[in-house]
């Protein structure tokens, strides 16, 4: 017994773990996790570094994780209708993007770049999917938030457009 808590404690102390949290944390859909849950949910997190002008992923590709920076920069690009490249944003640590790949496997909206060396988290939807079937409790509320979360990015995208409507 003695050495299985060793064990928890130096892998509950284990910087790269600490740093997977520290990312969790800030993420709105996991914000509602109990310290237990969200120990759990780290075991799903998998880590990648990117170099600068590397691709993430393109658009059109098919989403199956959500992406959670850790370090560094993501610039998220889309083409217009004339075929011209429009920066979108420029994420940073802490910042969360693809989070739609976790309700389906649809193809991506934009393409995502590491605008310089970036460390990156990311959660598959089928660890997510296998997650919730073991643990509905944690997975209905993660669920719940994302809804959440994606109803608040509508109402905002609803309202910007009934503006430009108006000018």
């Amino acid at each position: 017994m003695r050495l299985i808590k060793g064990f928890l404690k130096s892998y509950l102390l284990d910087p790269e773990l600490i740093r997977r949290r520290e990312a969790l944390e800030k993420i709105p859909i996991f914000r509602s996790l109990t310290s237990n849950q969200l120990t759990r949910v780290l075991t799903m997190l998998y880590h990648r570094n990117y170099q600068e002008g590397e691709v993430i992923f393109k658009e059109g590709d098919i989403g199956r994780a959500l992406f959670i920076i850790g370090s560094g920069k993501v610039g998220l690009y889309r083409k217009d209708k004339k075929g011209h490249e429009q920066e979108l944003a420029v994420l940073e640590p802490g910042d969360f993007f693809g989070e739609m790949a976790l309700l389906e496997e649809m193809p991506r909206s934009a393409r995502a770049v590491a605008v310089e060396p970036s460390s990156l988290f990311f959660l598959y939807k089928s660890s997510l999917d296998g997650f919730i079937v073991q643990r509905p409790d944690i997975g209905a509320s993660i669920l719940s938030a994302l809804a959440k979360l994606l109803s608040a990015r509508l109402r905002n995208i609803s309202s910007q457009i009934a503006k430009a409507d108006l000018k």
